[in-house]
């Protein structure tokens, strides 16, 4: 394979709120981190208020679709949120479900060093799979 980007992660703090059932919430911190060598992928970190922690791993370009409107499909999807503040919604469904909302104007930041870094990065992806295809390719 060859050399992937060695920058920095683009890591993007803020809090959230979880939605509990019987329309309670609780305040969270939430991460949005974007590492160059996995250029497409975009990872959200929560800790709850006890410590725990989860996280999931999803293409960072949802999070730009999402801002604008309704997107994804399956275990997740983005969207934005009215309110009082604007928030971006992140729906999960794995072995339980989640709804978190995060600030719009944080996700925005995130999106925007990401859309700055991510061209950059995927440089090499392109080359690494005639790489990997013509490795295929001659053991066939």
């Amino acid at each position: 394979m060859g050399q992937r980007p060695c920058g920095e992660p683009v890591r993007v703090r803020t809090a959230g709120a979880l939605a509990l059932p019987g329309d309670e919430v609780a305040l969270i911190t939430a991460e949005l981190v974007y590492r160059p060598g996995d250029p497409l992928a975009a990872n959200l970190l929560l800790t709850g208020p006890e410590g725990a922690e989860v996280g999931w791993t999803f293409a960072w370009d949802l999070l730009e679709r999402g801002l604008a409107g309704p997107a994804g499909q399956g275990d997740l999807r983005v969207r934005p949120s009215d309110g009082p503040i604007p928030c971006v919604e992140i729906s999960l469904t794995t072995s339980f479900s989640a709804c978190i909302r995060l600030s719009a104007a944080d996700v925005g930041a995130f999106v925007t060093a990401v859309r700055a870094r991510a061209p950059h990065d995927t440089v090499g992806i392109a080359r690494d799979l005639d790489q990997e295809l013509a490795v295929i390719m001659a053991n066939s």
